[in-house]
């Protein structure tokens, strides 16, 4: 009986080192060792019995702990390497590879996911954190996450962003207060959990700088640092276009594949897209610029300067010009209601460099503005005479056979007319009086009325008149009764 129990003790061993390929084996050594046990003390000899059925049952101990530890190599060979290393080795039990991304980001995207039962690997770490917070156990997915983070040299993006996430919850908190990650992860979750607006701005522009090649997830936090800085204002036109500039990039495919890559679930790089998608509207701000609209003396007022009306696209703190290579304030004149410019007389051409300072204190883009008076005359007088008709106020009539009362034009309207054409009802060819001025004229004040003369034919019924104007358009011809 004691040989059989010096047997039986090895033939536990063996069962719990088979456990890897012989699932049943310990179960059933279990049950033989309860067997016997129960059956040797009924042999003859009063301690050999015992002593047998005592070793089995220590052997159907041992079966029963490596059936309760549930360890899938057995009792020894979990909590012994080297005897894991033979297992291996003789029996071939390996345990599978790790899947990869690919089979990963799969599983992610059927319903029903389940946690890998033995993680090996950063990624199946981070599969299972995913899930976990998905069902909402957070202290479990806080625990796989800090694994995938420990193995993972470079974490991935979606890893960092449920690493932020999480640490909003009590129950993953602590958790994760010591967890370290790699220098620059560390760097940018550090400058993306400030609670002031400004500071966590001025974090990340010294981290990020305005390189438009940094990460997408780090333009991404700095656009939302940017709308969280400017509230509740908004953002300036200058904040405007730097966030412009993050939407395009998260526009250009190809880089936002390469990005969305990097994730194990692309869903949350989709996310993220969407939310930078949804400030498309900085691309409007951006656009927006300074704009400057002349004012003409009116007529007959020749001493009055004219006027160039400074329009800002958004508040300013100042508006310059540029006065060689010095910005200089723009002088104030106490009424205005906008930033002005006056031009005295003689009008001269001149190129003409303005900005302005935002709310910030931000130089805007400079404006080069060509300041043309004479353009500017002319286009104003035109504008005038075609919103009132060129003729509106003139009334053809005899006034001595063959000659009608002559068609006066006022000196400021003469500058918007090159010349009239005129013709009677029983001819076909125009005749053409200039009646435009000079441009050396129009510089130095209002030009002299004009009276246009007319001598048509007694016989005449119809005076049909044409305004050439001095962008060189062909107006309408206008018919008029001669009385």
């Amino acid at each position: 009986m004691a040989l059989l129990a010096l047997v039986g003790i090895p033939l536990g061993i063996a069962a719990d080192l088979a456990q890897p390929v012989l699932p049943a084996a310990g179960l059933l050594a279990l049950c033989s060792a309860l067997a016997l046990g129960l059956a040797l003390p009924a042999g003859r000899a009063a301690y050999a019995p015992r002593i047998a059925a005592a070793a089995l049952l220590g052997f159907a101990g041992l079966a029963l702990a490596q059936w309760l530890a549930g360890a899938p190599r057995g009792l020894l060979g979990g909590h012994m390497p080297a005897l894991a290393a033979w297992q291996d080795e003789v029996l071939q039990t390996r345990p599978p590879p790790p899947w990869d991304a690919a089979r990963l980001r799969a599983a992610l995207a059927q319903p029903g996911a389940r946690p890998r039962p033995a993680p090996a690997s950063s990624d199946e770490y981070l599969f299972n954190a995913l899930l976990l917070d998905a069902r909402g156990d957070r202290a479990g997915a806080a625990a796989a996450l800090a694994e995938s983070l420990r193995l993972a040299p470079q974490p991935r993006p979606d890893a960092l962003l449920l690493l932020e996430a999480l640490r909003f919850w009590p129950q993953a908190r602590e958790l994760l207060a010591e967890l370290k990650v790699a220098p620059e992860a560390a760097a940018l979750l550090e400058a993306r959990s400030l609670p002031d607006p400004q500071a966590r701005l001025a974090a990340l522009e010294a981290l990020l700088g305005e390189a438009p090649d940094a990460p997408l997830l780090g333009l991404a936090a700095l656009a939302q640092a940017r709308i969280a800085a400017a509230l509740p204002l908004g953002p300036t036109i200058a904040n405007a276009a730097r966030i412009a500039a993050t939407v395009e990039a998260f526009s250009d495919e190809a880089r936002f594949a390469a990005f969305a890559e990097t994730f194990l679930d692309p869903l949350r790089a989709l996310r993220l897209r969407e939310g930078i998608e949804a400030l498309d509207w900085t691309r409007e701000l951006a656009a927006r610029r300074l704009a400057v609209t002349p004012l003409v003396p009116p007529p007959g007022q020749n001493s009055l300067p004219m006027l160039l009306r400074i329009e800002l696209p958004e508040p300013a703190q100042a508006v310059q010009i540029r006065q060689g290579e010095a910005w200089q304030p723009l002088p104030e004149t106490p009424g205005d209601a906008t930033p002005t410019l006056r031009m005295p007389r003689p009008f001269q051409p001149q190129e003409l460099e303005l900005r302005y300072l935002d709310r910030e204190g931000q130089p805007s883009a400079p404006l080069s503005y060509a300041f043309d008076p004479v353009g500017i005359l002319r286009r104003q007088a035109q504008r005038a005479l075609q919103r009132q008709g060129p003729f509106a106020l003139y009334q053809p009539g005899w006034t001595a056979p063959g000659q009608l009362n002559p068609l006066p034009i006022a000196g400021p309207f003469r500058a918007g007319l090159e010349a009239v054409e005129w013709r009677t009802d029983d001819e076909a060819a125009p005749r053409r009086v200039p009646v435009g001025v000079p441009d050396a004229a129009l510089l130095e004040g209002d030009p002299p009325r004009i009276l246009v003369e007319f001598a048509p034919p007694e016989e005449a019924r119809l005076l049909v008149l044409t305004p050439i104007y001095a962008d060189g358009e062909v107006g309408e011809p206008v018919p008029l009764q001669i009385r």
